[in-house]
C-alpha cells in the first residue's frame, strides 16, 4: 500500500507529541533540579545556623562559667583567710589563758637561804667592752626595712602560714592578704610591709617565750628566714622600680647529690 499524506500527517502529529513529552522531561527534569538546590541550599543554611547558634551557646556558658568563678573563688578565698586569722587569735588566746592559769595554780616555793659559801672570792676580771644598745639599733634597722617594703611574695605550705597567722595575726600592724593562691598544698600570698614587721616582731616573741620547743624552733625558724631577707633590703638598699621584688621562699631542701648533678 503506497505511503500517503495522511500516513505523513500521523508521522508528524507523532513526532510533535514526541518533542512536546521531550520538552516535558526537560522542565520536569529542571524542576527536580532547582528542587534539589534549594534542598540543598536549605540544609546549608540549616547547618550553618545550628553551627552559629551552638558556638554563641558555648560562648555564654564560658563566660558564665567564668563569671561563677569569679564570683566564688574570691570570697572563698576571703573567708578562708578569715578562718585562719580567727583560728590564730583563738590560739593565740587559748595560749594566754592557759599561761594565767599555770601562773595562778603554781605554788610559790619557799625561799631557800643560801648556804654560806667559805671559798676565797675570785679576782674579778674586767668586762668585756660591748657597744650599748648595739642590738636595738639592729632590730630598728631590721624593722625599718621591712616596713619600707611594698608587697613581699611569700611562698610556704598552707600549715607556715596557719603558724604565721597564728601568732602573728593578733599584732595591731599584721593585715591579712586580699587574696591568696593555693597549689598542691602549698600557698602564694602578698604580704605588706607592716605585717612583716608584726610578723618578725611576733615570731621573736614566741621563739623565746613559748613554753612548747616545737613552737619555740618553728617561730625561730621562719624569723630567721624573714630577718635574712629583710638584711638583703638592709645591705643593699633600692627604692621604686628597676630591682626584683622581694620574694621570700620557704622551702628547704636537700642539696642534690653529685650522681644528679651528673
Amino acid at each position: 500500500m503506497p505511503f500517503g499524506s495522511a500516513d505523513r500527517e500521523l508521522l508528524r502529529q507523532v513526532s510533535n507529541q514526541l518533542g512536546q513529552i521531550t520538552a516535558d522531561l526537560a522542565a520536569l527534569k529542571q524542576q527536580a533540579a532547582d528542587q534539589q538546590h534549594a534542598i540543598d541550599q536549605t540544609r546549608q543554611d540549616a547547618n550553618a545556623a545550628i553551627t552559629t547558634g551552638l558556638a554563641e551557646i558555648r560562648s555564654v556558658a564560658r563566660e558564665g562559667l567564668a563569671r561563677t568563678n569569679e564570683i566564688v573563688t574570691g570570697p572563698v578565698a576571703t573567708i578562708g583567710n578569715e578562718l585562719v586569722s580567727i583560728r590564730g587569735a583563738i590560739g593565740q588566746l587559748d595560749n594566754q589563758l592557759r599561761a594565767v592559769a599555770a601562773n595562778t595554780l603554781a605554788a610559790p616555793e619557799p625561799e631557800r637561804e643560801p648556804a654560806e659559801d667559805t671559798r676565797p672570792e675570785p679576782t674579778p676580771e674586767p668586762a668585756a667592752t660591748t657597744e650599748p644598745g648595739r642590738l636595738a639599733v639592729e632590730d630598728d634597722d631590721i624593722l625599718r626595712a621591712a616596713a619600707g617594703i611594698s608587697a613581699a611574695t611569700l611562698h610556704a605550705h598552707r600549715d607556715t602560714w596557719e603558724f604565721l597567722v597564728k601568732h602573728a595575726g593578733p599584732d595591731q600592724h599584721f593585715h591579712l592578704p586580699a587574696t591568696a593562691t593555693h597549689n598542691e598544698g602549698a600557698i602564694e600570698v602578698h604580704v605588706s610591709g607592716p605585717s612583716l614587721v608584726a610578723a618578725l616582731t611576733s615570731l621573736n616573741r614566741v621563739s623565746r617565750t613559748n613554753p612548747d620547743p616545737g613552737t619555740r624552733a618553728i617561730a625561730g625558724h621562719l624569723h630567721h628566714r624573714l630577718t635574712e631577707t629583710v638584711e638583703d633590703i638592709v645591705t643593699r638598699p633600692h627604692r621604686g622600680d628597676g630591682a626584683e621584688p622581694v620574694r621570700i621562699v620557704i622551702d628547704d631542701r636537700a642539696a642534690a647529690s653529685e650522681e644528679q648533678q651528673e
